[in-house]
């Protein structure tokens, strides 16, 4: 039997995996990941390659090694050193260079062998250990660690959603079924979504095709270099959270986040291409849309949009993400939730006595930082002192 199986092979599941391994006392044969893709950040990679990220958003400190100044070690390597690995402010790493550490990191310490390629479809209580079945077997483990992600639950309009069933070309930038570098268009291409994602996509569209690009987003796009306020990465501002009861915490996460904001280098690029007559940025809410001659046409509330095909980067759907088991989870262990759905857990992330959590399920524990690469980390904090006692 083991002792942990963590679900979710992403940023989160892998780097508690090294932590859990290097930081406490379990061993490689302890510890499993359970995750359905061909390798371990299958789908962190899938995204980022899709929406055409370039930089990350988070600094050089926060990656998938324990030790903070990993990648900065990394990238000073001969054979890895170039001026494009990082990038102002805060040195945040290239895609490139981010995801080849997290490769390093992989292969020295044989993560992928903790590797479960399968689905976790059901989860059993047996007192003493927790039961995970899946199509082709069933793992048996003293803990759990849910490491879901929001991937798999994108969010389509529902006008969006009519569109593609005219037969208008309508993707969503992380559908599993969609791949930028097949995006083909010789008419406008309207993305919707101004978040950093939509400019990411932007971007690459206009250097991949020779068509317009509208950029529709419900309001204007403005600058946040980060995803939220640097205060939550420590006590400045979580100090107040942590005493703040359970039921006004989600407000707070929701209030701290900066939805729809992009980096200053990203909105500079915008602001060149839009110059340049690739792209045009709209501050709309489309309320409406209509399949003419094959193509789309977009009804806002400021004025009529025509596009050959769309591509969505409207983020994920806010809710508690299932897996295709939670919910059957919180029944059978009786898992105590919040008005929102999410997990009310333990300062250790416990939401059962066999059931540790990071990712959105901990929101309500580590704040808006939680679903980042930082939360990652901060998980890792408490649930090895956890393991530890």
């Amino acid at each position: 039997m083991l002792e942990m199986l963590i679900i979710g092979g992403g940023i989160h599941g892998v780097h508690l995996a090294h932590c859990l391994r290097q930081q406490t006392h379990l061993t490689h044969d302890d510890i499993r990941i359970l995750d359905p893709h061909i390798e371990l950040l299958h789908e962190w990679r899938r995204c980022a390659r899709n929406c055409g990220m370039k930089y990350l958003r988070s600094s050089s400190v926060h990656h998938i090694d324990i030790h903070p100044f990993s990648l900065r070690r990394y990238a000073a390597l001969p054979e890895i050193r170039k001026d494009t690995n990082f990038i102002a402010p805060k040195n945040r790493p290239s895609v490139e260079l981010f995801d080849a550490h997290c490769r390093m990191v992989v292969d020295d310490h044989q993560l992928e062998s903790l590797h479960i390629k399968g689905r976790a479809l059901e989860l059993h209580n047996n007192v003493e250990y927790v039961s995970v079945v899946t199509a082709e077997e069933t793992i048996n483990a003293r803990f759990v660690l849910l490491a879901l992600g929001m991937s798999e639950q994108p969010l389509w309009p529902t006008w969006a959603t009519r569109l593609r069933e005219m037969g208008v070309s309508v993707d969503h930038v992380f559908d599993p079924g969609f791949r930028l570098d097949g995006l083909r268009a010789d008419g406008p291409v309207g993305v919707i979504g101004g978040g950093i994602s939509g400019g990411h996509l932007s971007l690459k569209v206009t250097e991949q095709l020779n068509a317009e690009v509208l950029l529709i987003s419900r309001k204007e796009v403005y600058v946040s270099n980060f995803d939220f306020a640097p205060g939550w990465i420590g006590p400045r501002y979580t100090e107040g959270f942590y005493r703040s009861p359970i039921e006004q915490r989600r407000q707070q996460i929701v209030a701290a986040r900066a939805k729809g904001s992009v980096p200053g280098d990203m909105k500079l690029a915008l602001d060149k291409a839009a110059a340049r007559h690739q792209l045009t940025c709209i501050t709309d809410d489309i309320t409406d849309a209509k399949c003419q001659n094959g193509s789309a046409l977009l009804t806002g509330r400021q004025g009529r949009y025509e596009c050959q095909r769309i591509v969505l980067a409207t983020g994920f759907v806010e809710k508690r993400p299932d897996g295709g088991f939670v919910n059957q989870a919180v029944k059978e262990f009786k898992l105590k939730t919040a008005a929102c759905g999410f997990p009310v857990i333990t300062p250790s992330l416990q939401w059962h006595d066999r059931i540790f959590v990071t990712g959105p399920l901990s929101e309500l524990q580590i704040g808006p930082v939680a679903r980042n690469i930082v939360g990652a980390r901060h998980s890792s904090s408490r649930i090895t002192a956890a393991l530890k006692k």
